[in-house]
């Protein structure tokens, strides 16, 4: 018998009208094939040759720039991309032991896919390169993709047959601060008939599909609620979560939405901050689909978005009558004036 809490986020990724707004912790993640991030400092290959860096003190890793890219021309990429054999390079018996642990009575089971569609292009190509292929050689390039997308839709069938999970939530950035990488019509031939295949054969197989874009892709929202997208994440600042909010309430479930440029200004005060994360709490409430987040860079705000959440939900658990562990403020730490909350959007 499940839960409360994992029906309420269930409504919430199913566009019905939830009972409260759910709280990051009613998700448990996992990253397909275990956490990608490499467990030393310097230079690395994946599974598909590229070559990143990680340096001491960035978040994350980057492409080594310094080594010529996997496919050097994408008219012969078939020669040049070597795709990865999934029984080669992943233990499915400890994947599958990992998929056994999910907290099924509780909370939503999600997987992790990186490197896909765009993303696992410009890896390949290298960003410039990238750029110019759609631009110079997009016959090539849609060939690529599909294939690109054939390898996806592969790791989505192992994905149910492994994990079992609620939903499979994919990475592919298509914006920049204030713009797209890309025409929306260059994103609408190139990609999105491969994004369709995709987020049809997640809900063939009965997962929720999340999409995960950062930066700015307003102009695709269209076009998400087409596909029939269940949900998108980090929804930043720049694509004016407020409007956004109010227009696919219903249709759309958004993952996050909190003013991210706002938490990295240095001159802007905490309390400003805490009165914007009120404030898109608030927004995200009256929204109904929406599950809140904060995007990656901002997690020191994880707590004070818990305690917002639950000072939101309170008079909702009163009048429900729901007391006990999930229903309970989030705990002090060290008599500190901000809250402590573990988040499940981890790997492992």
């Amino acid at each position: 018998m499940s839960s409360i809490r994992r029906e309420n986020i269930l409504r919430v990724y199913r566009h019905e009208t939830p009972y409260f707004i759910p709280s990051m912790d009613d998700v448990e993640t996992y990253f397909f094939g275990g956490d990608p991030t490499p467990a030393h400092f310097g230079p690395y290959r994946d599974e598909w040759g590229v070559q990143y860096l990680l340096l001491e003190g960035q978040p994350g890793p980057v492409h080594d720039e310094s080594v010529p890219p996997v496919i050097a021309d994408v008219t012969r990429w078939r020669s040049q991309a070597a795709f990865p054999d999934l029984d080669r390079i992943i233990d499915w018996k400890r994947e599958s032991a990992a998929g056994a642990k999910w907290d099924a009575e509780n909370k939503l089971s999600n997987v992790i896919l990186i490197n896909t569609l765009w993303e696992g292009f410009y890896s390949l190509c290298g960003l410039q390169n990238a750029l110019c292929n759609i631009l110079e050689e997009p016959e090539a390039s849609y060939e690529l993709l599909d294939a690109l997308c054939e390898h996806a839709l592969l790791r989505i069938r192992r994905i149910a047959e492994v994990y079992h999970p609620d939903k499979v939530q994919m990475h592919d950035d298509y914006g920049m601060e204030r713009t797209l990488f890309f025409s929306a019509d260059l994103w609408r031939t190139l990609i999105k008939p491969h994004l369709k295949r995709i987020v049809d054969e997640c809900h063939r197989l009965g997962m929720l599909y999340e999409h995960h874009s950062c930066g700015y892709v307003a102009p695709l929202i269209d076009d998400f609620v087409e596909l029939g997208i269940d949900a998108w994440n980090p929804v930043q600042s720049s694509n004016n979560p407020r409007q956004l909010f109010q227009t696919y309430a219903g249709r759309l479930t958004f993952v996050g939405g909190f003013h991210d440029r706002l938490f990295i200004d240095v001159t802007a005060s905490e309390e400003e901050k805490l009165a914007s994360i009120r404030d898109t709490v608030a927004q995200g409430a009256a929204c109904g689909t929406w599950v809140p987040r904060p995007a990656s860079g901002i997690t020191a705000y994880t707590a004070p978005i818990a305690q917002a959440v639950y000072d939101h939900n309170r008079p909702i658990y009163e009048r429900m009558g729901l007391t006990g562990p999930g229903f309970e403020p989030p705990a002090l730490e060290n008599g500190s004036s901000f809250y402590t909350f573990r988040s499940s959007f981890q790997a492992g």
